[in-house]
């Protein structure tokens, strides 16, 4: 039997096939995700679109479009927080490793999860704060020259009567 492709040991029938064919519900968050990803693996977009928060759900033909000339190759799940049995809300951070056009890519996101109804749904990716640079002041002036420039070969201004090279200017 064929591995999940979520990352799990165990066998795709038992493991994400179960929640992506309705025979069971996703007992967390991240179980959640981790079919989703799935789902996207195996090209189920009407799980995609039912485990979809209620006032956020996309058209099948949508997510097809999206989706076209993908591969999904690998989910590595980052991070948990919250998303047990007895929360109704919960974090999964997660890369997921694909290509389309040859190219190799990953996607990584912290997505969001509610309970509606006692299932849990997918409400999209936390928003991550913009980090603007600080701007930088030029508070420093750059030298001006007043005088002219002492050659190597010129005499020394300090009255040696050596060269300024073999002199101050070493």
């Amino acid at each position: 039997m064929e591995e999940c492709p979520c990352g799990s040991v165990f066998p795709y029938t038992d493991c994400c096939g179960l929640l992506i064919r309705g025979s069971t519900v996703a007992d967390t968050a991240e179980d959640l995700m981790r079919s989703r990803y799935t789902a996207h693996v195996v090209e189920e977009w009407d799980y995609l679109v039912k485990t979809r928060r209620a006032g956020e759900r996309k058209g099948l033909k949508d997510l097809a479009i999206a989706n076209e000339g993908v591969a999904w190759k690998k989910l590595e799940v980052l991070h948990s927080s919250k998303g047990g049995q007895g929360d109704d809300e919960g974090e999964v951070t997660y890369a997921a490793t694909f290509e389309k056009d040859g190219k190799t890519e990953t996607l990584k996101e912290t997505a969001i999860f509610l309970r509606e109804e006692g299932r849990w749904v997918y409400c999209g990716e936390r928003s991550q704060p913009k980090i603007t640079p600080p701007k930088v002041s030029r508070s420093v002036k750059p030298f001006v020259r007043t005088g002219a420039k002492i050659g190597r070969n010129d005499p020394c201004s300090c009255g040696s009567g050596k060269k300024f090279k073999k002199c101050c200017g070493r």
